[in-house]
C-alpha cells in the first residue's frame, strides 16, 4: 500500500480542494485513490462519514483534470434520492468554485441550464430522461460515480441502472469507436456481496474495503401511545431530535401530538416524499437553523440530507431491514464516536425485530475484512435476480430517444444483461403489442400505440418504480406539480389532511385531482396514499430465532388446543411461501406474521415436499409474492412467461426445499411466553 506522501503527490490538482484543511488522508482515501487513479473501476466500501465521496472524487478529477476544462459532460455522478443530490451538489460547488470546473444537477425538481456541466449529479430516473432528450451529451462521458450502490443493488432501480449503463457506453462508442469503456466507481457503507455488486455494476472492477464504525448505544422503550414519546423527549438531554416513522399517517399524528403535550417549546417539522419539494427544502433549512428543535419524517431523511446537526434520533415503531435500520440511526450524534437512538416498539413483535437488528448490526460491524463476507450472510434467502420489469421501462424510453419515435429488438437486446434471454424479450415485445402499447412500424421497428403515447404526454416513462401506470394522482391544483399517489379519486369541494393542513380538492381530470390549501377548513378525510409493505427479511427473524436458543432449523409449536401456532421465524416473504405450501399439501394455514402461522390441527412435523409442490405453491400467490420482492411498476405488464420465472428466481426455492427439508418442529414450554407476545393481539 501507498504511504500518505506518495498518494499526496498523485493528486497535485485535488490535494489543495479535498484534503488540505484535515492534512491527511483517512484510510479508505489512502486505499482507494491509487487504484482510480490509475483508471481502475472500483467499488469503494467504508463507515458513514468516512470520506467516500472524496477518496472517489478526488481521483477521478485529477485523472481528468485537463478535460474538465473543456466544454461537455466528463463525471456523472449518480445518487439515489434527489435530495442526496442536492446535498452532494452543495458540499461540491463551493470546493470547485475558484476551478473552473462546472458542477450542475438534475432532478425531477431541478432543470439544467442550457449549458452542460463538466460533473452532473443526479438520479437514475433524470439520467434516463436525460439519454431520450439529450444523448449526444454523454459522447464524451469519461466517469461514472454511482453513490449508496447498496440502496440499488437488487432493486427495481439497481436494474435500471444496469440498462442505463451499456445505453451510455453505446452512444459514447458511436462517437469515438476507438475510445475506452467510461470509468465507473461505485460507493457504500455496506454491502453484503462485494464481489456481486462489483460484476453487476463495474467493468473488472476491484474491491476496497475498510472496516470501522461509530459504536451504537441504543435504548429500546415501549410506546404504548404518544404520551411515552413526549415523556422520553422530555427525559433526554437533546435540543435537536429526528423522529423516523414507517408511514405518513403516522408522521401526521406524531407531529400533532407532539405540538399539543410537549412540555417544552421546540419546533415541531416533518417531512416525507409527497411534501411539494419547496416545502421539504423549507423544513430542511429550517430545522437545520433552529436551536431547538424536532423533525418528524419518514425514510426521507434516512440519507445524508443537510439537515445539520442531530443529538437524538428517535425510531417509532422497528424498520423493516438493517440497511434502513443502519441508515436511520447513523443521523444523529454524527461528530461522536458513538450513535445515539432510542428505539420505540409498538407491540413485543417490534421489540424483538428491535434487538434483533442491533444483534445483526454488531455482527456486521465485527465481520472480518479478509473474508468479505458477513457471518450472517447463510442467511439470506432472497437471491438477486434480474428484473424484466425494467425492459419495458427501457423499450418505452428508447422509442423516446430514437430520432425515427421506434424501437427494435436489437436494441433491447444491446442494453438488456445477460440474464434476459433474447426470447424474453420477444415474448415482453409482443405483449405490449396485444396490451396495446406498441405497434408495428416499418419492418422490424416498433412504435407507440395509443396506451404508450398517454403515457409520453404524461412524461411518466423514465421510473420502474412507483404505483402502477393506471394510479390516480394528486398534484398542486396551481403549479400542477406531484405531491401524492392515491388508491382512488375525490371529488371537488372536499377536504383532506395533508402534510399537516387541510387541503380542497379544487378540480378533477381523468388521472389526476388538484388540491389547493384550505385554512381552517373543516377535514373531510386524511389523504390516502397508495401502501406499500416493506418485507421483514428471513435474517431477521432467524435473529429473533436464535435469541430464543432455538437452533438453526428449529420451528417452535404453540399449542392453542385444538389448534397451533406454528412459529418458523421465516420472515415476511417465505413465510408466506411456507403457508402456502402447506395448504397445497392439505393443511389449513394461515399466515400470522413475520414470525409464525395459524393451523387448524396439530402437525408434529412438516409434510413431505417435493419441487412440484413448491412450484405450486408458489404461482398460488404470485400476485402477493411479486408485490412483496418489488418486482417493479410495469411487472404487470409482462407474460405470464416472462413474469412467473423472475418471481420465482428471486424466491430461491431450491434453497427454501432445502431449508424445509431440514427443519424440525419442536414444543418448549420455557419459550411460550414469549411466542405468546410475537403473535399481533400482544
Amino acid at each position: 500500500m501507498l504511504t500518505q506522501r506518495e498518494v499526496k503527490s498523485g493528486i497535485p490538482h485535488t490535494w489543495p480542494l479535498f484534503f488540505a484543511r484535515h492534512g491527511r488522508f483517512t484510510p479508505i482515501q489512502q486505499q482507494s485513490i491509487p487504484f482510480i487513479l490509475d483508471g481502475r473501476d472500483t467499488l469503494v466500501i467504508a463507515a458513514t462519514a468516512s470520506g467516500k465521496t472524496e477518496a472517489v472524487i478526488a481521483p477521478l478529477l485529477e485523472r481528468l483534470w485537463p478535460r474538465l476544462k473543456q466544454p461537455g459532460l466528463v463525471v456523472l455522478y449518480i445518487c439515489p434520492t434527489r435530495a442526496l443530490v442536492r446535498n452532494l451538489y452543495e458540499r461540491l460547488r463551493p470546493i470547485l468554485d475558484d476551478t473552473d470546473i462546472a458542477i450542475g444537477m438534475k432532478t425531477g425538481d431541478v432543470t439544467l441550464a442550457r449549458q452542460m456541466p463538466a460533473i452532473l449529479i443526479t438520479t437514475p430516473e433524470s439520467t434516463d430522461s436525460l439519454l431520450t432528450r439529450a444523448p449526444k451529451s454523454f459522447s464524451d462521458l469519461q466517469a461514472i460515480i454511482l453513490d449508496e450502490i447498496h440502496l440499488f443493488d437488487n432493486t427495481p432501480r439497481g436494474d435500471h441502472l444496469r440498462c442505463l449503463l451499456p445505453r451510455i457506453e453505446r452512444i459514447r462508442q458511436y462517437a469515438n469507436p476507438e475510445a475506452e469503456s467510461a470509468q465507473r466507481a461505485a460507493l457504500s457503507a455496506t454491502v453484503p456481496d462485494p464481489d456481486g455488486v462489483a460484476a453487476r455494476y463495474l467493468q473488472n472492477g476491484v474491491v476496497v474495503q475498510v472496516p470501522g464504525g461509530r459504536t451504537i448505544t441504543a435504548e429500546i422503550r415501549p410506546l404504548y401511545d404518544l404520551t411515552e414519546l413526549v415523556n422520553s423527549l422530555s427525559e433526554r438531554p437533546s435540543r435537536k431530535s429526528l423522529i423516523f416513522c414507517n408511514s405518513r399517517k403516522e408522521v401526521e399524528e406524531t407531529a400533532v401530538a407532539l405540538q399539543r403535550q410537549l412540555p417544552h417549546h421546540a419546533e415541531v417539522f416533518v417531512h416525507y416524499s409527497n411534501l411539494d419539494t419547496a416545502v421539504r427544502r423549507d423544513v430542511e433549512e429550517r430545522f437545520a437553523a433552529a436551536a431547538v428543535a424536532i423533525c418528524v419524517c419518514t425514510s426521507t431523511l434516512e440519507l445524508g440530507v443537510d439537515i445539520g446537526s442531530v443529538d437524538d434520533v428517535v425510531l417509532l415503531g422497528a424498520p423493516p431491514d438493517l440497511n434502513s435500520f443502519l441508515q436511520r440511526i447513523g443521523r444523529g450524534s454524527r461528530r461522536t464516536a458513538q450513535t445515539q437512538a432510542l428505539c420505540m416498539p409498538k407491540t413485543a413483535g417490534e421489540w424483538a425485530r428491535f434487538e434483533a437488528l442491533l444483534t445483526l448490526a454488531q455482527e456486521t460491524g465485527d465481520r472480518r475484512l479478509e473474508t468479505n463476507q458477513s457471518p450472517i450472510s447463510s442467511l439470506q434467502s432472497q437471491t438477486y435476480g434480474f428484473r424484466p420489469s425494467v425492459l419495458i421501462q427501457q423499450t418505452f424510453s428508447l422509442i423516446r430517444q430514437s430520432p425515427t419515435g421506434s424501437a427494435r429488438l436489437a436494441d433491447l437486446r444491446r442494453i438488456a444483461p445477460p440474464e434476459a434471454t433474447s426470447d424474453d424479450i420477444r415474448k415482453i415485445v409482443s405483449q405490449l403489442v396485444f396490451a396495446g402499447y406498441l405497434q408495428s412500424g416499418r419492418p422490424g421497428q416498433w412504435k407507440p400505440d395509443e396506451k404508450l403515447k398517454e403515457l409520453l404526454d404524461r412524461h411518466e416513462i423514465y421510473a420502474n418504480i412507483g404505483a402502477d401506470v393506471s394510479a390516480i394522482t394528486a398534484v398542486n391544483a396551481h403549479t400542477g406539480l406531484t405531491i401524492a399517489t392515491t388508491d382512488r379519486s375525490y371529488p371537488p369541494g372536499m377536504v383532506v389532511l395533508f402534510g399537516g393542513q387541510p387541503m380542497k380538492v379544487v378540480w378533477v381530470e381523468k388521472y389526476r385531482f388538484g388540491l389547493a390549501p384550505a385554512p381552517g377548513a373543516v377535514v373531510d378525510d386524511a389523504l390516502h396514499f397508495r401502501k406499500t409493505y416493506a418485507a421483514i427479511p428471513f435474517v431477521v427473524t432467524q435473529t429473533v430465532a436464535h435469541s430464543l436458543n432455538l437452533k438453526q432449523g428449529q420451528m417452535a409449536a404453540l399449542p392453542q388446543a385444538p389448534d397451533l401456532f406454528l412459529f418458523h421465524f421465516w420472515g415476511t416473504v417465505w413465510g408466506a411461501l411456507l403457508t402456502s405450501v402447506l395448504k397445497v399439501t392439505g393443511v389449513s394455514a394461515e399466515s400470522v406474521n413475520e414470525y409464525c402461522l395459524f393451523l387448524r390441527q396439530p402437525i408434529a412435523q412438516l409434510p413431505p415436499i417435493d419441487e412440484s409442490i413448491v412450484q405450486k405453491a408458489a404461482i398460488d400467490i404470485l400476485a402477493t409474492l411479486s408485490n412483496r420482492l418489488e418486482m417493479g411498476r410495469y411487472h404487470p405488464l409482462l407474460p405470464a412467461s416472462v413474469a412467473r420465472p423472475a418471481v420465482l428466481r428471486q424466491l430461491n426455492l431450491e434453497r427454501f426445499r432445502q431449508t424445509y427439508n431440514a427443519s424440525r418442529i419442536i414444543t418448549d414450554r420455557r419459550i411460550a411466553r414469549q411466542l405468546h407476545q410475537l403473535l399481533p393481539s400482544s
